[in-house]
């Protein structure tokens, strides 16, 4: 009985012993996993359960106010709702979807752009799937909160530009940043999904407007549902800014280029601010506030009109005989007029061989510099430009700040071209031939400019050789106001050359010439015309696009004390004379009647309007 009880006892032991180590490998593995759980991973898990109990919140900083120099308000925020999906809390991604394409009306497409673009950013950042939502979205939201919890609503500051399309091209308008953008350092205080600012003042001074966003802690129950604020960081909302634009010109300018393409520029040319940038066609920056759908966004950039280039700054033209007020300031600088010539125009002359006409084709007979400008006179800039030739005229052009950047406070301005020998070297690969010049005397051939750099030189002539830079921003309002001071550069040009250039202007305004359609009574008003021939006369009737003339006008207002210098451009408008001059006579009389609202019109300070004398016809305008 014994010999059996211990032979049970040695099988028992035995069984047991096959066990021990199948038990003692399966404890090891419950330890090994409870302290990876515990000890290395313990601080993760520890966080995912305290999100699935407490949520941090972003709260988007509203962004600054933009106003004109007059206070008023032409950039603000409106309050909206999105639709933000929490990622971390996506159980389905199927599931998901389904709902957001389905019961929101998000195109699937669209929602898979944005789960791509924010695949590297961390999941407990919330994505936005619908901008702007009405009552309707907030109303499905709400009642799929439980089915959905991951699906919420949030409340957004969206920009609002109350004035739609007007200034459009200053103002800029807002985008969400894009990776390379974010890589770059440019927006310090952006996120994956933040808006900035993409165009004009908006992306010059974003750093301004952006604000710092804030943040809240909030407990939520099982559906997602905040029952407790546990701490919140208040957002800082961006600075103001006060700009240099005047709503009312600006109104006046718009109206001008209804149903045109074209730019109309005015500025202080005592201290670069502008006071006017309008660009034809215009487009609506509200668009972009929300995100611009992909197919108005292909209608935009398709638009043979270009509505979004802002051809105040970004497109370059040949100046035409707005060109000929920098020529003569180059004769008189380098002393090829100091026996003030008398040419004779008889409607065309021959340089290097070729025939080169004046407007006029009876001819204008004898003029001097002055009234050369007030009738626009070819035949007298040829001679002054084979005299000078192209070297002179360059390095003139360039002092008056033709050729490169104004430096502007707005994005992307482009250079434009002051031709030279060197130039034509370095871009053409070619020497310069004496025929060239002939045709830059008078605004045409391969010099050419961007509005900006012409409304910058005449404001130069303007205010008696301050070559000023152009800007938009007149302060940052904070609790103390600040100004900036903007580089001015004082060109060595002498007073009784500006005066002779001056009177040239004056009487092609107010003495018959080319500019008369500027005039305005009570205002001293100094200008010059331009047209540039798009393509030859005797080729006109085979073109099949449009073969009109472009229309230019420059000025400035009063002769003695300049206040207001205008630049307009008319893509294909036709005579500058007849087109350009009286768009800017229009911004003249809104700017003399908006600063003198009750009073009478002096009498001109040079006396009355006084017929360019020397001349055998009308004057005509001038290529």
């Amino acid at each position: 009985m014994a010999l059996e009880q211990d032979a049970s006892r040695q099988l028992i032991q035995k069984r047991f012993g096959r066990f021990r180590i199948p038990v003692l490998l399966i404890f090891l593995v419950f330890g090994a996993r409870l302290w990876q759980l515990q000890i290395i991973q313990g601080a993760e898990y520890t966080l995912k359960a305290e999100r699935n109990r407490v949520r941090r919140i972003q709260i988007v900083a509203p962004r600054g106010a933009i106003f004109d120099r007059n206070g008023a308000l032409l950039v603000e925020n409106r309050p909206s709702f999105d639709v933000f999906l929490y990622r971390e809390d996506m159980k389905d991604r199927e599931a998901t979807t389904r709902f957001i394409v389905e019961k929101l009306g998000v195109p699937q497409e669209d929602l898979e752009r944005q789960f791509s673009r924010h695949k590297n950013t961390p999941k407990y950042r919330p994505i936005v799937v619908k901008e702007d939502v009405g009552m309707e979205d907030i109303s499905v939201v709400e009642a799929y909160r439980r089915d959905h919890p991951e699906i919420r609503l949030g409340r957004e500051h969206r920009r609002l530009y109350n004035y739609g399309t007007l200034a459009a091209h200053l103002l800029g308008y807002m985008g969400e940043v894009s990776e390379k953008e974010l890589k770059s350092g440019r927006f310090p205080n952006a996120v994956a999904g933040s808006l900035v600012g993409q165009t004009g003042v908006e992306k010059t001074y974003n750093h301004i407007l952006m604000g710092i966003d804030g943040a809240r802690q909030v407990l939520v129950n099982s559906v997602g549902r905040e029952v407790d604020v546990l701490d919140e960081i208040p957002a800082i909302i961006g600075g103001e800014i006060r700009l240099s634009l005047d709503l009312d010109l600006q109104m006046v300018a718009e109206q001008e280029l209804e149903g045109r393409v074209g730019v109309v520029i005015a500025m202080d040319p005592r201290n670069g601010e502008i006071l006017t940038m309008a660009s034809a066609p215009s487009f609506d920056p509200n668009a972009f506030s929300p995100r611009i759908s992909s197919m108005e966004w292909k209608e935009l950039l398709s638009n043979p009109d270009k509505p979004l280039q802002n051809r105040a700054i970004q497109n370059s033209e040949s100046p035409g005989s707005i060109f000929k007020v920098m020529l003569a300031s180059a004769g008189l600088h380098s002393g090829a007029l100091d026996d003030n010539p008398a040419v004779q125009c008889v409607g065309a002359s021959e340089y290097y061989g070729r025939p080169f006409r004046c407007a006029s084709q009876a001819g204008h007979g004898y003029l001097r510099l002055e009234q050369a400008i007030a009738s626009s006179c070819n035949i007298f800039f040829y001679e002054l430009g084979r005299k000078l030739g192209i070297s002179k005229i360059a390095e003139h052009s360039l002092l008056l700040g033709l050729g490169s950047r104004t430096g502007i406070d707005l994005p992307d301005e482009r250079n434009g071209v002051v031709p030279s020998p060197e130039w034509s070297q370095r871009v053409r690969k070619q020497p310069w031939y004496p025929g060239e010049t002939i045709s830059v005397a008078i605004g045409q051939g391969a010099v050419n400019a961007p509005p900006i750099q012409i409304l910058r030189a005449i404001g130069a002539i303007a205010s008696g050789g301050r070559l000023t830079t152009p800007h938009v921003l007149l302060g940052v309002e904070t609790g103390d106001r600040q100004n900036i001071e903007w580089p001015v550069t004082r060109l060595p040009l002498k007073d009784e050359h500006i005066s002779r250039i001056k009177e040239g202007m004056w009487q092609s305004v107010n003495g018959g010439g080319t500019g008369r359609g500027a005039m305005v009574a009570g205002m001293d008003i100094c200008g010059k015309t331009g047209t540039v021939q798009v393509v030859g006369r005797e080729n006109r009737q085979f073109m099949r696009s449009n073969s009109e003339n472009h229309s230019w006008f420059a000025g400035f207002a009063d002769r003695d004390n300049p206040e207001i210098a205008v630049v307009v451009f008319v893509e294909h408008g036709g005579s500058g004379g007849a087109v350009a001059a009286p768009i800017a006579g229009k911004i003249f009389k809104a700017y003399y009647e908006k600063k003198h609202p009750q009073q009478k019109p002096p009498e001109n300070k040079s006396g009355a309007a006084k017929p360019v004398l020397i001349a055998d016809a009308p004057a005509e305008e001038a290529l």
